[in-house]
C-alpha cells in the first residue's frame, strides 16, 4: 500500500468557504476512483503548518494505482475546480506503508 501525502498552501485571498469546498470536494473523490482505498483531508497540526497549513491524504494499492489516481478523470475535475483556483503552493510525497507490496 501507499499513502500518498500532499501539503497545500492556498492564495492569501482565498475564502475560508473556498477552502472548505476544495477538501469537501477532495474527500468526495473516495468511492469514485477506483485502487483508492482511503482519503484524508484536514489542517496540518504539525510545526509546518504556517507554511503548509492543509493536508491531504490518498491510500492506494501501488504506485501504478497512484498514477491512476493523478490521471483519473475525477481527480482531474476535482483539482481543475477546486484546487487551481486558489493553490498557492503544493508539496507531494508518496511512501510505502509497512506490510505493504509497492509495485
Amino acid at each position: 500500500m501507499i499513502l500518498h501525502v500532499v501539503l497545500f498552501r492556498f492564495t492569501s485571498d482565498a475564502t475560508a468557504e473556498q477552502i472548505t469546498a476544495a477538501g469537501n470536494a477532495l474527500l468526495a473523490m473516495q468511492g469514485r476512483i477506483p485502487g483508492v482505498h482511503a482519503i484524508t483531508w484536514g489542517p496540518n497540526l504539525g510545526p509546518t503548518a504556517g507554511e503548509w497549513p492543509h493536508v491531504l491524504t490518498v491510500t492506494v494499492d501501488d504506485l501504478s494505482a497512484a498514477e491512476r489516481y493523478a490521471q483519473h478523470p475525477v481527480h482531474r475535475d476535482t483539482v481543475t475546480r477546486f484546487i487551481h483556483p486558489i493553490r498557492d503552493g503544493r508539496l507531494a510525497v508518496d511512501i510505502e506503508l509497512p506490510g505493504g507490496g509497492a509495485a
